[in-house]
């Protein structure tokens, strides 16, 4: 069981075929001795979700600058109304003026790269690359490099300093607050590392346990309660996939929207 779940939840670099010539050939060297370039099954799933991401919004694009007076097409006001969502709720309540427009095309890239990534992995045979830590720790990153871009552009230099700190707080006090605020700071993008990692990794786990019940007993009956109970977690996967992209980035929008306003 362990085994069968540890496959499944960790990465492998990619063999057989054309990943062996480029692995072993060309990438088989790390870069400085410690960065492994090889392509792994996390690695090409984050070149498909950024492949389809390409794919969608390109021609899209080009389509809604064609049809300036709105499209009759249900694929594009499809996708024009999820854009719509992600300004309305994401983009919107957590950013004013002419900061909206700069925001959009950033939300829009980080929601919509987590949803590609997340639906992928529900398809049977690929793996969910937002289920990686070291994923979600990179989209977090851009996040704290969001955070600390915005503070130093709005408020200035001193920002890290005074910027973090609640106005009113006595002298003698500052140097605590200042510390707690800036350990607060840095612990947001660890909260947004493990809440998308874990979210999306519980459910393949408990999905393969389920399956692995009909294995394990051998029964008619369990097979049919185990099948039921799996098919049930998949379609809860399904919302739980477009769910954590939308907390991703609505959490995202908020930490980097306080940096620009004084506490």
């Amino acid at each position: 069981m362990y085994d069968i779940v540890m496959h499944h939840l960790t990465d492998h670099v990619l063999t057989g075929g054309i990943w062996d010539t480029i692995n072993n050939n060309y990438l088989n060297q790390k870069i400085f001795g410690i960065f492994d370039m090889r392509i792994t099954k996390w690695v090409f799933m984050l070149w498909v979700a950024m492949l389809l991401c390409l794919i969608v919004f390109i021609p899209l694009a080009r389509k809604i600058k064609r049809d300036a007076m709105g499209s009759t097409s249900r694929w594009v006001n499809m996708w024009e109304a999820l854009i719509g969502f992600v300004h309305d709720e994401i983009v919107e309540p957590n950013f004013h003026g002419t900061a909206k427009n700069k925001a959009m095309p950033y939300f829009l890239t980080v929601f919509f790269f987590i949803l590609f990534a997340n639906y992928i992995g529900l398809v049977p045979g690929s793996a969910t690359s937002t289920g990686n830590l070291g994923v979600t720790a990179g989209l977090a990153i851009c996040t704290l490099i969001g955070i600390i871009s915005v503070g130093f552009i709005k408020q200035g230099p001193l920002w890290i300093v005074k910027g973090i700190v609640p106005g009113g707080i006595p002298l003698a006090l500052f140097p605590l607050i200042w510390v707690i605020e800036l350990m607060g700071m840095c612990i947001k993008p660890f909260a947004l590392t493990v809440r998308l990692f874990a979210n999306m990794t519980a459910g393949h786990v408990v999905i393969i346990i389920f399956l692995y019940l009909i294995m394990m007993f051998q029964n008619y009956f369990v097979g049919i309660g185990s099948v039921a109970g799996s098919l049930m977690i998949y379609l809860l996967e399904l919302l739980v996939a477009f769910i954590q992209a939308y907390i991703f980035a609505t959490l995202s929008a908020m930490f980097i929207g306080e940096a620009m306003h004084h506490h």
